[in-house]
């Protein structure tokens, strides 16, 4: 599998002089600590899933059943990830100092939703037609506030059987 990601991020190559230029990355990493997918219950064992056994600097990833770093779309929960970041901006909104919570002008619901939104996509995504996008240019799709609307819709759009893979890159 290394080798297919490669292929297909090979196009975005920072070191590369594949014409036209579009370097995005000069290193990735398949998985990241901290980004991973949640797993659907009732899957956690699937040999299907990504699990990278190693960190980017090589030490030894511990991985818990309920997550991975990639896998066919129809073993992602997106949904209990999305949850899980809105409970998760709660609990922190709520730990904050009374006084200083009270004090901000905030729409809680909105952030919530901000925070939802942001739980499965990352700062890029490349879509199975081979284009790179994370919002910055106006001729790809989800240019600018519209990045995070377009990539949670394209995820979840995902016919069952393709596989979402998470990287770490370097740019």
């Amino acid at each position: 599998m290394p080798a297919a990601v490669a292929a297909a991020i090979a196009p975005y190559d920072r070191n590369s002089d594949i014409e036209p230029y579009q370097g995005e990355w000069d290193h990735w990493h398949l998985g990241g600590p901290g980004k991973e997918f949640t797993v659907l219950p009732g899957h956690e064992h699937d040999p299907r899933l990504i699990r990278e056994p190693l960190t980017s600097r090589g030490e030894v990833r511990d991985w818990v059943p309920s997550l991975c770093d990639g896998g066919p779309r129809e073993l992602l929960d997106f949904a209990a990830m999305r949850l899980h970041a809105a409970t998760e901006a709660e609990r922190r909104w709520r730990e904050r100092d009374d006084f200083a919570a009270a004090s901000l002008k905030f729409d809680l619901p909105a952030f919530y939703r901000m925070e939802a939104k942001q739980a499965v996509p990352t700062e890029h995504l490349l879509t199975l037609d081979g284009v790179w996008t994370d919002g910055s240019v106006p001729s790809r799709p989800g240019y600018g506030n519209e990045y995070l609307s377009f990539a949670n819709a394209y995820l979840d759009s995902l016919a069952p059987d393709i596989l979402v893979i998470r990287l770490r890159i370097h740019c």
